[in-house]
């Protein structure tokens, strides 16, 4: 089950602590079409045959990507920073051109595999959650505004001990001077209500959301990191996604994924949806952010962008990809027969992309097949 993998985790402290399981970094790499010019055919492991290339594509070691003549090319962004300019005339795995090593990994699981948090009566924390934050970088606090709540009392804590308190008469402060937070530190933040609710009591919440510092060693390797994407000869589009990947994987501790500047993520791929993108792959990229942090609603609108883009572009991988995620997000939202529309959605595509004698595709429907029966039996 997709859902039923996720893991819940909380930041104590100097102590990470997981509330149920470490969600573990998975171990294989991020890498992608970073860019894509003319006639380029990919072939994933589990497909019958090639299909057209698209920026943003995420492959695997395994895939073949085919520069087909000499007037078309493809750059692909391994995962430790490099560019792969591919050769033209011939089909290469991605091995070919990258190595199994690097400092890039796909988002991987969430934060929070309840439903969502959005729970209108209630304060919930949009920004920052679930979130590392740079050293002295400023600290707006945002959070969900409660009708007729006169006031909100915010209050950052070190585990039961608040180091911060302020009231307010709007859904949003600025926090004075994030320098005064310890480096490598958990802090929660918990909002209430004039109304005498509080995001604490949010039924949907699991655990209260989190926020910690980068050490300054971290920051200062995360400078260098982007001063060298910076020099690459790649669009905005594509500088974008490699710097939101760059952040989601720049964690003060691997195996807490709420320690990792998945806030930053978030805001980075905003200046390029702000910016009149239609690359679908910035859309799902952020919707996966916010599925990270548990703000399932705001990535249920991304992924919906995103897959209507991914149609337009007639890129029924990506579209078959998105309808799975839609699906998972509806299953964990219990609205189960949407999840079944989406989920039976991917099923067909996936038909038609794989090569349906591979006992590794056969096991891929199966199990997605699974999960259209479990969300059919909770309808």
């Amino acid at each position: 089950m997709i859902w039923k993998r996720l893991f819940s985790i909380s930041l104590l402290s100097t102590v990470l602590i997981a509330i149920a399981a470490p969600a573990t970094i998975p171990a294989e790499g991020l890498y992608y079409i970073a860019a894509v010019t003319g006639d380029v055919q990919v072939k994933r492991r589990l497909w019958f045959g090639y299909d057209r290339a698209h920026q943003g594509d995420r492959l695997k070691l395994t895939d073949q990507i085919w520069v087909k003549n000499p007037q078309s090319s493809a750059t692909v962004s391994c995962s430790d920073l490099s560019n792969w300019q591919v050769p033209v005339g011939k089909a290469l795995k991605v091995s070919e051109g990258c190595s199994n090593s690097g400092i890039l990994f796909r988002p991987g699981d969430n934060l929070a595999p309840g439903r969502g948090i959005e729970n209108e009566d209630f304060p919930y924390l949009i920004s920052p959650r679930n979130t590392a934050l740079r050293p002295n970088q400023p600290l707006t606090l945002r959070w969900h505004g409660v009708k007729e709540a006169s006031h909100y009392d915010v209050t950052i804590k070190d585990l039961a001990t608040p180091v911060w308190e302020k009231r307010v008469s709007e859904p949003i402060v600025d926090y004075p001077d994030s320098s005064q937070l310890r480096r490598d530190w958990g802090y929660f933040i918990v909002v209430t209500a004039s109304t005498d609710v509080s995001s604490l009591e949010n039924p949907n919440q699991e655990p209260a959301p989190t926020i910690t510092l980068l050490t300054d060693e971290l920051e200062q390797e995360l400078k260098k990191k982007l001063a060298q994407i910076e020099t690459q000869n790649l669009d905005a589009d594509a500088k974008a996604q490699k710097k939101a990947h760059l952040y989601h994987s720049t964690c003060q501790d691997l195996n807490y994924l709420n320690t990792c500047l998945n806030q930053d993520a978030i805001d980075l791929l905003e200046t390029r949806i702000k910016a009149g993108t239609e690359n679908p792959a910035i859309y799902q990229l952020q919707a996966e952010m916010y599925q990270r942090i548990g703000l399932k609603r705001q990535a249920q609108q991304r992924y919906r962008t995103a897959l209507a883009l991914a149609t337009k572009a007639n890129n029924l991988p990506l579209q078959a990809e998105i309808q799975e995620q839609l699906g998972e997000i509806a299953h964990n939202l219990e609205e189960f027969a949407e999840a079944v529309e989406w989920l039976e959605a991917a099923e067909g595509i996936y038909q038609k992309l794989f090569n349906l004698e591979d006992p590794e595709a056969q096991g891929k429907l199966e199990e997605l097949r699974n999960d259209i029966e479990d969300s059919q039996g909770r309808i």
